[in-house]
Protein backbone atom coordinates (compact mmCIF):
# COMPACT_ATOMS: atom_id res chain seq x y z
CA UNK A 1 0.00 0.00 0.00
CA UNK A 2 1.21 3.30 -1.02
CA UNK A 3 0.52 7.07 0.57
CA UNK A 4 0.15 9.97 -1.06
CA UNK A 5 1.32 12.59 0.68
CA UNK A 6 0.63 17.28 0.26
CA UNK A 7 3.46 19.14 -0.01
CA UNK A 8 3.67 19.64 3.40
CA UNK A 9 3.77 15.98 4.06
CA UNK A 10 0.69 15.42 5.55
CA UNK A 11 -0.76 12.07 4.63
CA UNK A 12 -4.40 12.49 2.33
CA UNK A 13 -4.83 8.88 1.77
CA UNK A 14 -3.72 5.71 0.63
CA UNK A 15 -3.19 3.43 -2.66
CA UNK A 16 -4.08 0.10 -2.52
CA UNK A 17 -4.03 -2.70 -5.38
CA UNK A 18 -6.18 -5.05 -3.08
CA UNK A 19 -9.63 -6.13 -3.72
CA UNK A 20 -11.72 -3.41 -2.74
CA UNK A 21 -14.46 -5.76 -1.91
CA UNK A 22 -12.49 -8.11 0.37
CA UNK A 23 -11.02 -5.14 2.15
CA UNK A 24 -14.59 -3.32 3.08
CA UNK A 25 -15.81 -6.60 4.43
CA UNK A 26 -12.46 -6.88 6.80
CA UNK A 27 -13.45 -3.15 7.33
CA UNK A 28 -16.82 -3.91 8.59
CA UNK A 29 -16.34 -7.31 10.38
CA UNK A 30 -13.58 -6.35 12.57
CA UNK A 31 -14.02 -5.30 15.92
CA UNK A 32 -10.59 -3.43 17.08
CA UNK A 33 -9.77 -2.21 13.74
CA UNK A 34 -13.47 -2.40 12.13
CA UNK A 35 -14.91 0.75 10.63
CA UNK A 36 -17.81 1.91 9.17
CA UNK A 37 -17.28 2.14 5.10
CA UNK A 38 -18.53 4.53 2.55
CA UNK A 39 -18.05 3.69 -1.32
CA UNK A 40 -17.97 6.96 -3.39
CA UNK A 41 -18.08 6.06 -7.37
CA UNK A 42 -19.10 8.22 -10.40
CA UNK A 43 -22.16 7.07 -12.16
CA UNK A 44 -23.51 8.31 -15.47
CA UNK A 45 -26.62 10.38 -15.83
CA UNK A 46 -28.38 8.12 -18.81
CA UNK A 47 -29.49 5.21 -16.45
CA UNK A 48 -26.96 2.68 -17.17
CA UNK A 49 -24.97 1.15 -14.44
CA UNK A 50 -23.26 -1.68 -16.19
CA UNK A 51 -19.25 -0.94 -17.14
CA UNK A 52 -16.15 -0.35 -14.83
CA UNK A 53 -16.85 -0.52 -11.13
CA UNK A 54 -20.33 -0.51 -11.39
CA UNK A 55 -20.86 -3.80 -12.83
CA UNK A 56 -18.64 -5.04 -10.08
CA UNK A 57 -20.94 -3.29 -7.98
CA UNK A 58 -24.19 -4.82 -9.07
CA UNK A 59 -22.11 -8.13 -8.74
CA UNK A 60 -21.47 -8.19 -5.12
CA UNK A 61 -24.50 -5.55 -4.10
CA UNK A 62 -27.19 -5.75 -6.19
CA UNK A 63 -29.19 -3.20 -4.09
CA UNK A 64 -26.80 -0.73 -4.95
CA UNK A 65 -27.76 -1.21 -8.80
CA UNK A 66 -31.66 -1.40 -8.35
CA UNK A 67 -31.55 1.62 -6.07
CA UNK A 68 -29.78 3.78 -8.88
CA UNK A 69 -32.21 2.72 -11.81
CA UNK A 70 -35.23 3.52 -9.13
CA UNK A 71 -34.06 7.11 -9.47
CA UNK A 72 -35.03 7.15 -13.41
CA UNK A 73 -33.68 8.61 -16.46
CA UNK A 74 -36.01 11.88 -15.90
CA UNK A 75 -34.37 12.85 -13.25
CA UNK A 76 -30.52 11.50 -13.88
CA UNK A 77 -30.52 14.03 -16.68
CA UNK A 78 -31.63 16.51 -14.35
CA UNK A 79 -29.91 16.29 -11.13
CA UNK A 80 -25.90 16.40 -12.25
CA UNK A 81 -24.21 16.41 -9.01
CA UNK A 82 -26.59 14.80 -7.04
CA UNK A 83 -25.70 11.47 -5.06
CA UNK A 84 -27.93 8.87 -3.85
CA UNK A 85 -26.77 7.39 -0.66
CA UNK A 86 -27.40 3.67 -0.20
CA UNK A 87 -27.12 2.06 3.07
CA UNK A 88 -26.79 -1.49 2.83
CA UNK A 89 -27.66 -3.53 5.25
CA UNK A 90 -24.71 -5.74 6.65
CA UNK A 91 -25.26 -7.89 9.60
CA UNK A 92 -22.33 -7.56 12.38
CA UNK A 93 -22.30 -7.27 16.29
CA UNK A 94 -19.84 -4.23 16.13
CA UNK A 95 -22.54 -1.59 14.61
CA UNK A 96 -20.56 -0.56 11.10
CA UNK A 97 -22.18 0.13 8.64
CA UNK A 98 -21.89 0.15 4.75
CA UNK A 99 -23.13 2.91 2.35
CA UNK A 100 -22.44 3.60 -1.42
CA UNK A 101 -22.19 7.07 -2.55
CA UNK A 102 -23.71 6.72 -6.34
CA UNK A 103 -22.27 10.38 -8.06
CA UNK A 104 -24.22 11.55 -10.91
CA UNK A 105 -21.32 13.08 -12.40
CA UNK A 106 -20.50 11.15 -15.74
CA UNK A 107 -22.52 12.81 -18.95
CA UNK A 108 -23.49 9.82 -21.24
CA UNK A 109 -20.93 7.46 -21.86
CA UNK A 110 -17.77 7.85 -23.89
CA UNK A 111 -17.89 7.87 -27.41
CA UNK A 112 -15.11 8.16 -30.52
CA UNK A 113 -15.38 11.92 -30.51
CA UNK A 114 -15.67 12.18 -26.92
CA UNK A 115 -12.87 12.06 -24.13
CA UNK A 116 -14.21 12.71 -21.02
CA UNK A 117 -17.75 12.04 -20.03
CA UNK A 118 -16.82 13.34 -16.65
CA UNK A 119 -18.40 16.96 -15.48
CA UNK A 120 -15.56 18.30 -12.46
CA UNK A 121 -18.47 20.56 -11.47
CA UNK A 122 -20.73 17.34 -10.92
CA UNK A 123 -18.22 15.67 -9.41
CA UNK A 124 -17.34 18.21 -6.53
CA UNK A 125 -20.35 19.20 -6.37
CA UNK A 126 -20.70 15.16 -5.22
CA UNK A 127 -17.78 14.71 -3.83
CA UNK A 128 -18.92 17.89 -1.05
CA UNK A 129 -22.50 15.72 -0.53
CA UNK A 130 -20.10 12.83 0.30
CA UNK A 131 -18.18 15.03 3.08
CA UNK A 132 -21.60 16.91 4.35
CA UNK A 133 -22.63 13.34 4.84
CA UNK A 134 -20.36 11.82 6.61
CA UNK A 135 -19.97 15.16 8.89
CA UNK A 136 -23.85 15.18 9.67
CA UNK A 137 -23.57 11.08 10.66
CA UNK A 138 -20.91 11.99 12.65
CA UNK A 139 -22.34 14.95 14.35
CA UNK A 140 -25.54 12.82 14.91
CA UNK A 141 -23.54 9.69 16.63
CA UNK A 142 -20.77 11.57 18.75
CA UNK A 143 -20.61 8.45 20.84
CA UNK A 144 -21.08 5.72 18.70
CA UNK A 145 -17.47 5.10 17.68
CA UNK A 146 -18.35 2.19 15.49
CA UNK A 147 -20.46 5.54 13.24
CA UNK A 148 -16.60 6.27 12.21
CA UNK A 149 -16.59 6.56 8.66
CA UNK A 150 -13.45 5.75 6.54
CA UNK A 151 -14.01 6.45 2.48
CA UNK A 152 -12.88 3.41 0.55
CA UNK A 153 -13.40 4.30 -3.40
CA UNK A 154 -12.04 3.11 -7.02
CA UNK A 155 -9.86 5.52 -9.04
CA UNK A 156 -13.58 7.14 -9.66
CA UNK A 157 -13.60 8.93 -13.29
CA UNK A 158 -10.54 8.32 -14.76
CA UNK A 159 -11.67 4.98 -16.02
CA UNK A 160 -14.78 4.73 -18.67
CA UNK A 161 -15.55 8.80 -17.75
CA UNK A 162 -12.61 9.35 -18.77
CA UNK A 163 -11.61 12.23 -15.63
CA UNK A 164 -7.41 13.28 -15.35
CA UNK A 165 -6.92 11.57 -11.71
CA UNK A 166 -4.26 13.50 -11.20
CA UNK A 167 -6.81 16.38 -11.19
CA UNK A 168 -9.27 13.93 -9.00
CA UNK A 169 -6.63 13.37 -6.94
CA UNK A 170 -5.78 17.34 -5.77
CA UNK A 171 -10.07 17.29 -5.38
CA UNK A 172 -9.58 14.02 -2.52
CA UNK A 173 -6.65 16.14 -1.34
CA UNK A 174 -8.74 19.46 -0.90
CA UNK A 175 -12.21 17.97 -0.42
CA UNK A 176 -11.99 14.68 1.55
CA UNK A 177 -8.19 15.67 3.37
CA UNK A 178 -9.29 14.92 6.65
CA UNK A 179 -10.53 11.59 6.63
CA UNK A 180 -9.22 8.39 6.43
CA UNK A 181 -9.20 7.74 2.26
CA UNK A 182 -8.66 4.44 0.58
CA UNK A 183 -8.33 4.43 -3.09
CA UNK A 184 -7.93 0.97 -5.02
CA UNK A 185 -6.63 0.87 -8.69
CA UNK A 186 -9.11 -0.98 -9.57
CA UNK A 187 -8.99 -2.70 -13.12
CA UNK A 188 -11.87 -5.08 -14.58
CA UNK A 189 -9.93 -7.93 -13.20
CA UNK A 190 -11.49 -7.72 -10.02
CA UNK A 191 -15.18 -7.72 -11.22
CA UNK A 192 -15.82 -11.26 -10.12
Amino acid sequence: MQTKYHSQNIVSYNISNDDIFERIVKRLYSEKLGSSVIIPHVCNNIDVFGGGFAAAVANHYPLVKENYHMLGKTFLRNNFGHVQFIDVPVKNKYGHKLVFANMIAQNGLPDKNKRRCLNYAALVKSMMSVSSFIKQYSDKNKNAEAIKFEIHCPKFGSGIAGGNWNFISDLIDDIWGHYDVFVYGYNRQNQS
